[in-house]
């Protein structure tokens, strides 16, 4: 495995139960009776008005080894190669979850990727691949796809009055005073009682949220059915058995991940970008891994923060298009990272009094021009929580991520380790103040409250014997960046002996960029299948 290095810039346990192994290859998948199809639809917005656009759905089994179970759908939208061009395949794009490290965030939803990152990825393949990006199973819809994916992610509730009124029922129920506000927020700085009671209440609300579900429909939210909904798509868009060209970021890399381990005589260009570690993913305990990213994330912003922000760019190694970021430039990256930082790993929020109580996080949000306007920190916060506030709604991944678990849901293991996880919060609460001055896990990381497995779930790893694969993976990590450790190739791509891996050394821009030196990176193994050594 070569490296190089880049200083740029208990309703369905029946179900659950039934664990089969997903290691597999593409003449197992040719004799299901189960075929995908896709279905154009009309773009919606401004993709409506560009001829290369196709926005479309595709028509696969809920259960692809027995697909007279069901059908239903995935949203689409396809980007086209150019018709002069000779058309070499498509390259699949995934939108991840966590929006530091993907062409995909919170102010940069489906439509704007099409016509912008699409478009640059587009032109630096040179026009000779399709770009698909679709919403998988499970995973938050954005516009125009919303709510188009089936099944999608689930949705508790349906607005902040109807949470709030759970929530106070649910305290009533356990005898507690609720100390947070209409909005969701605490009133005053968590204690130890403040954890343990928020631990029961999430317990309550992942029974409330199950009640409102259709179980069955829970179980095929896994990865393993998203990567046969992959290979589905290849196999319609480019022939059958064709290369599957794959690029995802973040959680979206465990996609690629999954694909390498089942498919790896299909697996053509694949780019792994802050991958996630695919042996912890799979068996080690999600509240253990919690307090593992908390402290890497909190770690890099603090170290971020001293030496890019307070210090006016002294012992600063941050480039956006190779250039050093102006003082509210870096402000501003830094402001990103934090509420980011904050979406991911912290479980409960704040009200703006309780954050501005805090000196290690206010110490970090100096005044920050925007425009013709300053924000003081009290400003910035206010304006990040409106953010944090958003998608309150929802089970976020923890229905993928944790039905993708290969240990099976047990209610007595599941009982212990929540009488453990309540004892460990009493010196874990206090863990990362630079982001919150008690901190609590996101719903991701409570995987012991959720009962529902995915009917296929990847079992074994398929490292034996080790594989040299007709294209060589690329894995980008990164040495500063708060959301991706950077991991053993082992753990990433176990099996595979000839993966290539490339490091950022500096914190650098994390969003595909094709000036950069990681974007100039990425463009040219997607062109060519490899990476030239002159950009290494």
């Amino acid at each position: 495995m070569a490296m190089r290095m880049c200083n740029g810039v208990s309703i369905l346990l029946t179900l659950a139960s039934l664990l089969r192994s997903a290691v597999s290859d593409s003449s197992s998948m040719s004799q299901r009776d189960a075929q995908g199809h896709p279905h154009a639809i009309p773009c919606k917005g401004f993709l409506a008005s560009d001829e290369r656009v196709e926005c479309g759905l595709f028509d696969v089994p809920l259960d692809w080894a027995h697909p007279e179970l069901g059908r239903d759908k995935l949203h689409y939208t396809r980007y086209r190669t150019d018709p002069d061009a000779e058309r070499e395949g498509t390259i699949f794009v995934v939108p991840t979850y966590n929006p530091a490290t993907s062409p995909l965030s919170l102010s940069n939803p489906e439509q704007m990727w099409t016509i912008t990152t699409a478009s640059s990825l587009h032109n630096g393949t040179g026009g000779k691949f399709d770009i698909v990006i679709w919403t998988p199973r499970g995973y938050p819809a954005r516009q125009p796809g919303q709510g188009l994916t089936a099944p999608g992610h689930v949705k508790c509730f349906t607005n902040d009055e109807e949470r709030a009124a759970f929530y106070r029922r649910a305290s009533k129920e356990l005898g507690i005073e609720p100390a947070w506000g209409e909005r969701m927020e605490f009133l005053q700085e968590q204690k130890y009682e403040d954890a343990k009671n928020w631990l029961q209440l999430q317990s309550m609300m992942i029974d409330e949220c199950l009640r409102k579900q259709n179980g069955t429909i829970l179980s095929y939210l896994g990865t393993v059915a998203t990567v046969r909904d992959l290979v589905a798509m290849a196999d319609a868009f480019d022939g059958p058995g064709s290369a599957v060209n794959f690029w995802g970021t973040d959680s979206g890399t465990l996609i690629g991940e999954y694909l390498l381990q089942m498919f790896p005589e299909r697996a053509g260009r694949v780019v792994l970008q802050a991958p996630k570690d695919l042996r912890a993913y799979l068996y080690k305990d999600t509240y253990e891994t919690w307090k593992e990213e908390l402290l890497h994330a909190s770690g890099i912003l603090s170290r971020f923060s001293e030496a890019c922000v307070k210090n006016n760019q002294q012992d600063c190694s941050t480039k956006v298009h190779d250039q050093i970021l102006d003082p509210d430039g870096l402000t501003l990256l830094e402001h990103s990272m934090f509420v980011l930082a904050r979406n991911t790993y912290i479980g409960w929020r704040n009200a703006l009094a309780v954050d501005l109580n805090n000196a290690a996080l206010t110490s970090a949000f100096k005044p920050v021009a925007f425009g013709n306007t300053t924000y003081n920190a009290a400003e910035t916060l206010n304006g990040l929580q409106h953010v944090e506030h958003l998608g309150g709604w929802t089970l976020s991944m923890m229905p993928v991520f944790c039905g993708d678990k290969v240990a099976d849901y047990n209610p007595e293991d599941a009982a212990a380790r929540m009488r453990e996880i309540a004892a460990l919060l009493k010196e874990d609460i206090h863990l990362a103040p630079l982001l919150s001055s008690s901190v609590f896990p996101s719903l991701n990381y409570l995987c012991h409250l959720w009962p529902v497995r995915a009917v296929e779930r990847l079992a074994v790893l398929n490292i034996e014997p080790p594989k040299t694969l007709a294209v060589s993976p690329l894995v980008i990590q990164y040495s500063a960046n708060p959301f991706a450790r950077r991991r053993p190739l082992s753990h990433v791509v176990p099996g595979i002996q000839n993966a290539r891996s490339v490091v950022q050394m500096k914190f650098g821009n994390h969003v595909f960029d094709p000036e950069t030196c990681m974007g100039r990176i990425i463009l040219d193994y997607l062109r060519e299948g490899k990476v030239s050594q002159s950009l290494l």
